[in-house]
């Protein structure tokens, strides 16, 4: 019997020159609506937050098809050296059937901090999850001068 897997895992890692403090204070409404795609329309619905239980909501698209992405807060947890939430997806676009982001930071020397992000996502079928790859990598790549721009220590936000 031939066995497919078909859920894709990638982690994209970018450190910044700021304290762990001053990144996760950063983690919020304003940096979602900064790290979006320029080729992607985003109209944020609801957003309420990194804590377990937590909502967010929009509408995403290219072009004139809008596609409605409804997701929940999982998890959260912050110490002195880590802090992470993940997201997951309840309701998501066409062709995806699974989305899991953890965001996770890292403290380390010299008040720098490691961003982390893990994304786990399966398409509908093999070739769904197979065709998104590229444009996920895409889009986490580009996340990694704005990162470094708005969670840096001279910062914007």
């Amino acid at each position: 019997m031939f066995f497919y897997k078909t859920m894709m895992q990638f982690t994209f890692v970018t450190p910044v020159n700021a304290h762990i403090d001053e990144v996760a204070k950063k983690f919020n409404k304003e940096l979602l609506l900064k790290l979006n795609p320029p080729f992607i329309a985003m109209e944020l619905i609801r957003y309420d937050g990194q804590r377990a239980g937590d909502q967010l909501s929009f509408k995403i698209g290219i072009g004139p098809i809008k596609q409605q992405w409804n997701g929940i807060i999982t998890a959260h947890r912050y110490t002195e050296k880590h802090w992470l939430f993940r997201d997951e997806g309840l309701q998501l676009p066409h062709p995806l059937k699974t989305w899991k982001h953890t965001h996770a930071l890292k403290s380390t020397s010299n008040h720098q901090t490691l961003i982390i992000d893990r994304l786990k996502f399966e398409g509908k079928n093999p070739f769904f999850t197979l065709l998104m790859c590229l444009p996920f990598i895409a889009m986490f790549w580009m996340r990694k001068p704005l990162y470094k721009k708005h969670l840096g220590n001279h910062s914007s936000l």
